[in-house]
């Protein structure tokens, strides 16, 4: 169960969201083969990914969330959407480093400088995109640089990926506190005071924490309203039809040249790893078909 949760702290004058994705981090890692360093990264966007999504309001809306940095594990991509159905992809899944100074997971020098790109879906003309440089590359940080630079909300995020010495996903969660236009400023001097000492999320979760104990700690509520909880989900909304798409893209004659150089056109998904496969007959079936 990744269970994910939106809290009111201070009379309605901060939200917070918190998630245990634990179990999804563990299946991004067994789907995609992730090293302990690819799992850290894409697990961590993921977990961010799914809290945005969780403020989407209406059932048609989409997110997409791309990391473009000059690290050797390449681009960082994970969409969502209302139902917080998560899917994502890392371009290196294999890459691996030595440990930081600190003894942990070097993700930072795994993703390097760049930019972090959200695009919203959300039924206006054109989708709503925001963009920002990368300010570490540890995601948490990023993020909350992206929320006070691209939307004005100053923002408090944390995330983490432990995993264990046999290589599986321990904990992994995340959470994010933003203060709302009607906050005081000493609510906001208070929280910043609370976060700054309060251990990473792995660490409190390893202790048994529940997100409703974190959400707690996190603000200094012990008030706080619950006023949304649900589950995020791996899932993967990839089609035939999506597929049929890409091959009328390539053009008539790039796919037939690819079909006669290795006798079949075989397409995978990046998301979930399915691979799509037509021979001559199906690539000319499919250019037949959008004819009529």
């Amino acid at each position: 169960m990744n269970e994910i949760k939106r809290y009111l702290a201070y009379n309605g004058s901060v939200r917070v969201i918190a998630i245990d994705a634990t179990d999804m981090v563990q299946e991004l890692r067994e789907l995609h083969n992730l090293s302990n360093l690819a799992t850290a990264a894409l697990g961590r966007v993921a977990i961010v990914s799914a809290m945005i999504a969780s403020t989407l309001k209406n059932n048609d809306d989409r997110l997409t969330i791309q990391i473009k940095g000059d690290g050797p594990l390449g681009m960082i991509v994970v969409c969502a959407d209302k139902n917080l159905n998560i899917k994502g992809y890392i371009s290196n899944p294999e890459v691996e480093l030595p440990l930081n100074s600190e003894g942990k997971l070097d993700v930072s020098k795994g993703i390097g400088m760049g930019t972090l790109t959200v695009i919203k879906d959300i039924g206006l003309k054109e989708p709503y995109i925001g963009t920002c440089e990368l300010l570490s590359g540890e995601i948490g940080d990023d993020f909350a640089y992206y929320f006070n630079v691209s939307e004005q909300t100053p923002s408090v995020v944390s995330v983490g990926v432990l995993i264990g010495k046999n290589g599986s996903v321990q904990k992994a969660g995340g959470y994010i506190i933003q203060p709302l236009p009607e906050c005081e400023e000493k609510i906001i001097d208070k929280l910043e005071k609370i976060n700054v000492k309060l251990p990473a999320i792995t660490s409190l979760m390893s202790e048994g924490r529940t997100i409703d104990d974190i959400a707690i700690n996190s603000t200094g509520d012990e008030n706080i309203e619950t006023v949304f909880k649900g589950e995020a989900n791996l899932k993967c909304d990839c089609s035939l039809e999506r597929i049929e798409n890409t091959i009328i893209a390539l053009g008539k004659e790039e796919a037939l040249n690819i079909v006669d150089e290795n006798g079949i056109l075989e397409l995978s998904c990046n998301f979930c790893n399915k691979k799509y496969s037509f021979n001559k007959e199906k690539v000319l079936e499919i250019f037949e078909k959008r004819k009529k």
